[in-house]
């Protein structure tokens, strides 16, 4: 692994620690002068049949990417967005390189037996990755 980052990755949901996590990166990348990428990973695709219902979804992430790039862009940074269907833990790691860093939220949704079988997409990441991944918590 180089010294070095080469871009930053933000991976989010519509929330808003992804919000928080969204204004790190870019605070990061402004700081690092390099440039960030915002990712959304839709996993709806394999619960929802209905393709109406689908193109909403896609919308909605479409929209809020959008929001996201905004708020970014008032850092004075390229930024860039990508919808990205499959698991989002799964579909992170893939997208990211070895030189890049990774800042995503951290949302402590789910508890209990959820927590154990569901588990959580910022721990599956930082346990995968082939790069440095900077959780931010949302309180």
């Amino acid at each position: 692994m180089k010294e070095t980052f080469e871009r930053i990755i933000i991976p989010v949901d519509n929330t808003e620690a992804s919000k928080i996590a969204v204004k790190k990166g870019a605070f990061f990348a402004k700081l690092l002068g390099i440039d960030a990428k915002i990712i959304t990973v839709n996993d709806t695709h394999q619960f929802i049949s209905s393709v109406v219902i689908e193109d909403k979804l896609k919308k909605d992430a479409e929209a809020f990417l959008e929001d996201f790039k905004k708020i970014a862009e008032e850092f004075g940074i390229k930024i860039e967005t990508q919808l990205i269907i499959g698991k989002p833990a799964e579909e992170i790691v893939k997208f990211a390189k070895e030189n890049d860093l990774i800042i995503m939220a951290h949302h402590d949704r789910t508890v209990g037996l959820d927590k154990v079988m569901m588990g959580s997409v910022s721990r599956d990441v930082v346990r995968n990755a082939p790069c440095s991944v900077l959780v931010v918590k949302s309180k």
